[in-house]
């Protein structure tokens, strides 16, 4: 009897501890006299920069949704560079940054909201080089990737073994590339194409495509983390109009010089002098010139639609046609390459079987090609809870798996909960409303790749045998 008191003392009293934190986050989160301070990267255009002291690019316009969307004071702390601005929020003389991708090392002092901007990574070379489709085809070249940035972190994790060398900017990584110090750079799409455009680098091109995409955030420091559920509102209150205006605002920028046309003016008049001195050489062979310019132009063209064969047939073969998810055959070949990673460190992974409720059922009464919509719509809002680094496919059906490189179990059973969430909220096809189920399992060190996918179908059979729309975890 009296340990039965003390038990029921001890849960009384952990309750009352919970909620106390609760109240004090919420306090937290609604205070309106919060005056946060933010870092930028001072030279990263269009995404954001510094011009006379002023905060500019897309940074900048999502910066001005977010002052009339949450209670907040927003005040920019100049600073340098990049590393500087990372050196600040080490060490919380600034509150956040707002466009930066999440990773492993940066958790430990940042907390982040959701994604909001998405973009390519590309390769830059020298125009001789051939088309690269992956990191995997740079091979012992050296790689130049910015300081600080999230890439120098997550390439070596995806492609054990390759040559790094960071450099302070992206101008300089490009640059270095032009004079061969370097032999490829790795960026953004976007401020690489801005940038190839005004530093005039006309012997430069993009010449291959990375699988690590930008998923840009607001970065946080953790004293402050409770404003996270606020931010992820405003961003979320953040129109697709809204979006596609500052989308389309900052891929059109320009860069516009002033060119002096004084050598320009001389070769002409040279070049006229030497036309007229070979005139005739030119009329006798300009026949032949012309044919072979026309065969020239055919094989150049047969090679760029070899190039765009090429990689149509790569996606093809890694990707499901209907939902453009990852297909079962590279999954697992994902997860054996990562299977032997774990194998030889000590580290965490999480896997995610999911499967949507009650799914004959839509196309029994709807019919297929609804049920095929809904498919399509579901993998869009698994796509946009993913973190960076994180592989999604579909297994078969209406069955999905989720791989979480590095996820602790709070960390999957959290991600589990959002994608339930924002399932729930969603109105699909033919205004349906769907739940799904979701099996969640750490990886154990020494087991199998196929012990460890069936742990992950049995602990999605117990959601669904408790009567779905749950998500339950098998230690």
């Amino acid at each position: 009897m009296f340990n039965a008191t003390l038990t029921q003392l001890v849960q009384a009293s952990r309750a009352l501890c919970y909620l106390c934190c609760l109240l004090s986050v919420h306090a937290q989160a609604q205070n309106t006299n919060v005056n946060l301070n933010f870092c930028v990267d001072p030279d990263w255009m269009p995404f954001e920069g510094v011009i006379e002291g002023n905060h500019t690019g897309i940074a900048s316009d999502y910066l001005a949704l977010f002052q009339s969307l949450t209670p907040y004071q927003y005040n920019m702390i100049p600073t340098a560079s990049w590393s500087q601005t990372i050196e600040k929020l080490k060490s919380g003389e600034c509150d956040l940054s707002l466009m930066l991708n999440s990773s492993v090392e940066r958790e430990t002092y940042l907390s982040f909201t959701i994604p909001y901007f998405f973009g390519p990574n590309v390769i830059v070379s020298k125009s001789d080089l051939p088309f690269m489709q992956d990191i995997t085809s740079v091979g012992d070249m050296t790689i130049g990737v910015v300081s600080g940035y999230r890439l120098v972190e997550e390439i070596p994790v995806y492609y054990p073994g390759v040559n790094i060398t960071t450099v302070a900017s992206e101008r300089e990584g490009l640059e270095a590339v032009e004079n061969g110090d370097i032999d490829v750079y790795i960026g953004s799409l976007y401020s690489i194409n801005l940038r190839l455009e005004e530093l005039g680098l006309t012997s430069l091109k993009i010449n291959g495509w990375v699988s690590i995409q930008d998923k840009l955030r607001i970065g946080i420091v953790k004293k402050h983390e409770a404003i996270v559920p606020v931010l992820n509102q405003a961003i979320d209150d953040i129109s697709s109009s809204q979006h596609n205006d500052i989308l389309n605002k900052w891929s059109n920028v320009q860069i516009v010089k002033e060119r002096d046309f004084t050598l320009f003016y001389y070769l002409s008049a040279l070049t006229s002098f030497l036309l007229l001195v070979f005139l005739w050489r030119h009329m006798v062979s300009v026949r032949v010139v012309s044919a072979l310019s026309g065969k020239n132009a055919e094989l150049e063209k047969m090679k760029e639609e070899l190039l765009i064969a090429n990689e149509r047939l790569e996606h093809l073969s890694f990707h499901d046609h209907l939902t453009q998810l990852y297909n079962r055959h590279y999954f697992m070949s994902t997860l054996k390459d990562h299977f032997n990673q774990l194998s030889r460190q000590d580290s965490v992974s999480a896997m995610l079987m999911i499967d949507i409720d009650y799914f004959k059922q839509i196309n029994d009464k709807y019919g297929h090609v609804a049920g095929d919509k809904v498919l399509v719509e579901f993998s869009n809002i698994l796509t946009g809870i993913l973190r960076s680094g994180d592989v999604a496919a579909r297994w078969g059906g209406e069955e999905f798996m989720i791989l979480l490189p590095k996820a602790t179990k709070e960390q999957s059973m959290f991600l589990a909960a959002r994608l339930m969430k924002a399932v729930r909220k969603h109105e699909f096809e033919s205004q349906l409303s769907l739940t799904i189920s979701v099996g969640v399992v750490q990886y154990r060190k020494g087991e199998s790749i196929a012990s460890w996918i069936e742990r992950a179908d049995q602990a999605l059979y117990q959601a669904k045998h408790d009567g779905r729309n749950c998500v339950k975890a098998i230690d």
